[in-house]
């Protein structure tokens, strides 16, 4: 099976530091991240047996912990409800392109119906890591949102790449 790797997570690769060091997360004059962005593009790859999670059409990146963590918002189609994501912001990293002004990589696991119409339970694992930058004077927001069945020991797995632009 070929996996294909998104433009995010390439950029989060390159933004996140140096060859064969992982990235460390910020503790100190975190970027500001956060905003409300329009979802310009998505282009979803997979096809499961389960409801991916999803986004509006504007989502929202907020920060706490003094910027140290970021906080997403995605919606759940199978229970008709929100699901919180959160996680780490990191800060470019040395060679870093000067428009970015960071990034962020956020998991967490679930376990709900397959579908709306289906109760059979599964274990879901959701990712969701990106990038944002200056362009133009707007912020872009470049990220990805993946599901993927872990109990079903299939591993299937549906990944929604989005981009939107914020103030």
């Amino acid at each position: 099976m070929t996996r294909h790797v998104t433009l995010p997570v390439l950029l989060l690769a390159l933004a996140s530091g140096g060859c064969g060091a992982d990235p460390e997360p910020c503790t100190d004059n975190c970027p500001d991240l956060s905003g409300v962005y329009a979802i310009e593009n998505t282009t979803p790859t997979g096809d499961c047996a389960f409801s991916p999670y999803l986004i509006g059409p504007t989502v929202q990146l907020l920060q706490n912990d003094n910027g140290r963590r970021a906080v997403l918002h995605i919606i759940d189609p199978a229970l008709r409800m929100e699901l919180e994501l959160t996680g780490d912001v990191y800060a470019p990293g040395p060679g870093a392109k000067p428009e970015l002004l960071g990034s962020f990589q956020m998991t967490a696991r679930t376990v709900r119906s397959a579908t709306d119409s289906d109760n059979h339970p599964v274990t879901l694992d959701v990712s969701a890591s990106g990038t944002v930058s200056r362009r133009d004077e707007r912020r872009v927001l470049s990220a990805t949102l993946s599901t993927t069945d872990v109990a079903g020991g299939q591993g299937c797995n549906v990944t929604l790449s989005f981009t939107g632009k914020g103030g």
